[in-house]
């Protein structure tokens, strides 16, 4: 038997109204130009913010973040090795994410997008996309890739860059590119990277012989390097808070030894280290009395 007309409105309202029953996307803007967008998002249903706890807002140094960005790299479906973020883009990216770190809360994510643009022949361009997703989730920053280098379409059709929308999620098919991990970084999922962001390797700028020239390379390079301790090795009670119990100086103690022995990673100290200026000396890993 063939549907009637009826049946067939029926079924087209019913798919509207389930359509209609997913959870809603929110995005913010934080910053756009014609090479770059961040923008602060999350999801709602029937009114109602999804949760998902994750840590911020957060206070991540625009120098760091570009650091982070400037050590990614890919290798594409030829398993040539590529930068992921041109160096172009680097900077701006960094100042959007930093304010849009600042500005989420536990239940946003962070989506950000760079437009590059290939000229052939002098004459025609052809440009790109780079789009991506991120939160901070303790001491790891986890980035996920819904496109690198991918022509700026949609639905098949070239368009601008103001007429593109970050999508909402990943793609459900297999990339062509494949995230290579680095220092500090971690693969997360199959589009996906996971840093530990307070990691000294990103205190400094990377080595950048192979970035292109250009106005951009000579700012990333020049980006000042963060405060941090200066204290030396022996004196490990300078830069303490006072006031702190015999036993947390006794965990910093034997966290000290354990960077100077190489036997923990940067982050890692870094997380132990917050956890017993906080007097959370069990999730340190030194218990109540080390």
């Amino acid at each position: 038997m063939k549907p009637t007309r009826l049946c067939v409105a029926i079924a087209a309202a019913a798919a509207l109204v389930l359509a209609g029953c997913g959870p809603k996307l929110v995005r913010s803007r934080v910053f756009e130009n014609d090479q770059v967008r961040v923008e602060v998002r999350h999801f709602e249903k029937s009114g109602t913010v999804l949760a998902h706890g994750w840590s911020q807002p957060a206070t991540i140094s625009e120098v760091r973040i570009a650091h982070i960005l400037a050590n990614l790299a890919f290798e594409d479906s030829d398993q040539k090795q590529r930068l992921v973020i041109r160096t172009e883009h680097v900077y701006d990216l960094a100042g959007g994410i930093a304010k849009a770190l600042a500005k989420a809360t536990p239940d946003d994510e962070i989506a950000a997008a760079a437009f590059p643009t290939d000229r052939r022949f002098a004459i025609f361009s052809d440009q790109k996309v780079t789009a991506f997703r991120l939160h901070v989730d303790g001491d790891e920053l986890k980035l996920e890739f819904i496109s690198v280098e991918e022509p700026l379409e949609k639905e098949g059709v070239k368009v601008g860059y103001k007429e593109w929308e970050i999508p909402a999620d990943l793609p459900t098919f297999e990339p062509h590119f494949t995230l290579v991990p680095g220092q500090a970084t971690t693969r997360f999922g199959p589009r996906g990277v996971s840093v530990a962001w307070r990691d000294d390797a990103f205190r400094r700028p990377v080595n950048l012989h192979e970035r292109e020239a250009g106005k951009k390379r000579t700012v990333l390079m020049e980006l000042p390097d963060e405060p941090h301790d200066k204290a030396k090795p022996d004196d490990k009670k300078a830069g303490l808070p006072e006031g702190l119990s015999d036993a947390q100086l006794q965990a910093m103690d034997q966290l000290e030894a354990s960077r100077t022995s190489g036997s923990i990673t940067e982050g890692e100290y870094q997380k132990r280290r917050r956890l017993i200026l906080e007097n959370r000396l069990g999730e340190a890993g030194y218990g109540a009395k080390p």
